[in-house]
């Protein structure tokens, strides 16, 4: 199997020649580099996940294209991210980026119902009784998570927490409303129009 021009650079030293340790940046890359084509020799498929690919910069985005060039034919990035970088691979400087593209799909925000379904599935494979939420309060939570998962799991579980402290056996509209009463699900404009409580 013949190697790339960065893989080979990067082959073990020959006897007698000293020994190269790349360090930093350039070390990452070659146990990347190595580790990709040791699974290729094995006969596997290599997937390298990111989330949240919005946040990096597009430079860095082409750093990662360079790299995978480096890769053996049988890898894949799968890039999780906001429909920001959308537009940004819109751009005509960005064209490099965009053509590398073989497939893309926009994930729709899940509506209440599949979010109360997502909730329940997680009580089950943790082992907990439906009810230990009642059906109030996981429809509030279900129609306040704007259709995430996330929000919806961090909301469930602070709800849950609130029981455990009252000492009650399920989380009801107290606990969930307790959760959403929190700083950061409250709307900017609520905290802009909403009386101080500070002395005068």
């Amino acid at each position: 199997m013949r190697r790339s021009a960065v893989a080979r650079r990067w082959r073990k030293p020959r006897r007698g020649e000293p020994d190269r340790v790349p360090s930093g940046r350039a070390g990452e890359q070659k146990r990347l580099i190595e580790e990709a084509f040791r699974r290729h020799k094995n006969g596997q498929a290599l997937a390298l996940i990111i989330d949240d690919a919005h946040l990096m910069h597009t430079q860095n985005l082409r750093r990662l294209r360079l790299l995978g060039a480096e890769f053996p034919p049988n890898h894949n990035f799968i890039i999780f991210a906001q429909t920001e970088l959308l537009a940004t691979l819109a751009l005509a400087v960005n064209e490099d980026l965009r053509g590398r593209l073989s497939y893309s799909v926009l994930m729709r925000k899940l509506d209440p119902d599949a979010i109360a379904a997502f909730i329940l599935d997680q009580f089950d494979q943790c082992g907990l009784p439906h009810s230990a939420i009642t059906e109030p309060a996981l429809r509030l939570i279900a129609r306040s998570s704007d259709g995430v998962l996330r929000h919806a799991r961090n909301l469930t579980l602070h709800a849950l927490v609130q029981a455990v402290r009252a000492g009650k056996r399920a989380a009801d509209l107290p606990e969930a409303n307790a959760a959403l009463m929190q700083p950061h699900w409250r709307s900017h404009e609520h905290w802009i129009s909403a009386p101080s409580s500070d002395p005068q």
